[in-house]
């Protein structure tokens, strides 16, 4: 295996993880009935989107993986979306994960790190940076 055209062959694989991160979320039931397990797969669908999404910022070089970079934020914001009530809304006046979310996107580091840190809460620390 040669090493010419690494930048273009990670690019690639970082779409294609943004490409599986949204044929997971797109198999999700918008059905509630699931109750605690489907809430459950909604938050892994946003930690993996969120990981995607950090994967292909920090390897962010040129054109195409900054174009990878929207669209893998876009798939973390689809995700906050459909997260459970709770953590949407935020506990009192503090934001929910969907404004978190797009802080994040956004460059708020702290944001970032209340995301990163809503996954380790959750059980899936391990699919963040």
């Amino acid at each position: 295996m040669g090493h010419g055209g690494g930048r273009g062959r990670r690019v690639a694989e970082m779409i294609a993880g943004v490409v599986a991160v949204a044929v997971l979320m797109g198999g999700c039931s918008s059905d509630d009935s699931g109750g605690a397990e489907t809430e459950r797969s909604w938050t892994e669908n946003y930690c993996r989107a969120l990981g995607a999404w950090q994967r292909v910022r920090n390897s962010a070089e040129d054109g195409a993986a900054s174009d990878a970079a929207e669209e893998a934020g876009g798939a973390v914001v689809t995700a906050a979306r459909r997260l459970p009530s709770a953590s949407y809304e935020g506990a009192g006046d503090a934001p929910g994960m969907l404004d978190v979310t797009v802080a994040a996107l956004r460059g708020d580091t702290a944001a970032e790190g209340r995301a990163v840190d809503y996954c380790a809460t959750a059980g899936f620390e391990t699919l963040t940076r």
